[in-house]
């Protein structure tokens, strides 16, 4: 090994400087005499002079489809000066068609435009051949027509269906391109994704063109390609809903009760705006004659007030029963104990009759079981003055009965007063 070690550094100089003699030599005869060879290049074809045509309200109907066109190019050179191409290929190779040389052209016109092929200048390169050499330019009236702008939302995520409408940077956007291609536009859509829309609240979504089938329409292009889509998280909150009934069932029929499914809705929206809300009111369901049950849907949404919508996943919708029966009534009597007077006056005494007779309404089967002990009511008094009043009474009566009496007789006397002198009405 020493050995070796020792013919390997004898003379190191001298073989060193044999190596790089012989390396100088090696470059002078590439150089002088270097090999050519052939090497096939691809790259995308470009659509130049497009102004010519717009300026005659005119446009390149598949545009589209020929800017992804590859060209393969096959180029003859020095192996050295092909080398370097295939490095930088992208900056010194182009393809391309000018349509500013097809001269006049109008709508429905198909012409065959030569690719014209740009190489770097005094390379030596030589162009063997070109795939495709020439392309077909299908000519179509330019137009543009204004679309709103639709957001869809991709998935779901916690918290995704307290998002509020979303708010977008542009309400329209002009779509223009071919003719043929712009009457195939449906809708155009931004996609936004559920999570994102509950993490970051502002998104920048691209945006596309889709025809009737909800397939996608190329060929066109947009005013702007992008919309700033922003959202904000909101409060929700479960209100009741109320339900108005106009006329009355046909004589000798009674409501029995009136169902709503579902009974309440779960609402979302800004915080003042449900502080607001302690109740949904719908339109009034009329049963003027009827003899029979009737049922009705309401669209909720029609009901809402600005700024609140029904929350997502929730049904947005409600049906409403009336249940009519078959009346029969019954008198029973409901002793003054059980009923109670609001807002009393101090400077007067009332006085109500010991028992009251109450016609009740309703199935028979109910009104055979009804205890009486169940029933009361209550009387406002207030404003009434010395004397004998008709005041609105309001029973409590069981599920699935009614009266139609709702009026009862009260003296009214001053305090420490002379009771006989303020009756004018029997008791």
């Amino acid at each position: 090994m020493k050995r070796f070690q020792e013919l390997l550094m004898k003379d190191l100089g001298w073989k060193l400087l044999s190596i790089a003699i012989a390396a100088i030599m090696w470059f002078m005869v590439i150089s002088i005499d270097q090999p050519e060879d052939t090497r096939t290049y691809s790259t995308p074809l470009q659509i130049t002079g497009m102004e010519s045509l717009t300026a005659q309200g005119l446009t390149i109907a598949n545009w589209e489809e020929l800017s992804e066109t590859k060209i393969n190019i096959k180029i003859k050179g020095q192996r050295t000066a092909l080398d370097r191409l295939s490095q930088q290929q992208s900056d010194m190779i182009t393809a391309e068609v000018d349509a500013a040389d097809l001269g006049y052209v109008s709508s429905g016109d198909v012409r065959t435009a030569e690719v014209k092929v740009t190489l770097p200048s005094g390379s030596g390169y030589v162009i063997v051949s070109k795939s495709p050499s020439a392309v077909e330019l299908s000519i179509e009236t330019l137009v543009s027509k204004e679309f709103p702008v639709e957001i869809s939302m991709n998935g779901m995520a916690e918290g995704s269906e307290n998002l509020s409408e979303p708010q977008l940077s542009i309400e329209t956007v002009m779509v223009k391109g071919a003719k043929s291609a712009v009457d195939r536009v449906a809708s155009v859509r931004a996609t936004v994704s559920a999570a994102d829309a509950v993490e970051q609240g502002v998104l920048e979504s691209k945006l596309v063109a889709y025809d009737a089938e909800g397939e996608t329409v190329s060929g066109i292009s947009f005013s702007q390609d992008t919309v700033t889509v922003s959202y904000l998280m909101q409060d929700e909150k479960q209100i009741p809903l109320q339900v108005e009934i106009s006329g009355t069932p046909a004589e000798g029929y009674h409501i029995l009760e009136i169902t709503t499914t579902p009974e309440s809705i779960t609402v979302v929206g800004e915080e003042d705006a449900l502080e607001r809300l302690s109740y949904l009111s719908l339109e009034p369901i009329d049963v003027a004659g009827r003899t029979t049950s009737t049922s009705r849907t309401f669209r909720l949404e029609d009901y809402l007030p600005d700024g609140v919508r029904i929350k997502d996943g929730a049904s947005q919708s409600v049906q409403v029963m009336v249940h009519i029966a078959r009346s029969a009534e019954t008198t029973v009597w409901v002793p003054s104990s059980a009923i109670t007077l609001l807002n009393m006056n101090s400077q007067y005494t009332y006085e109500l009759p010991s028992s009251v007779a109450v016609t009740l309404v309703g199935e028979e089967d109910l009104l055979t079981s009804v205890d009486t002990g169940r029933i009361s009511a209550t009387v406002d008094v207030s404003g009434l003055e010395t004397g004998t009043h008709q005041a609105e009474i309001l029973w409590q009566l069981p599920e699935g009965i009614s009266t139609t009496d709702t009026v009862l007789s009260v003296m009214v006397t001053a305090a420490g007063g002379d009771r006989e002198e303020n009756n004018n009405a029997e008791f």
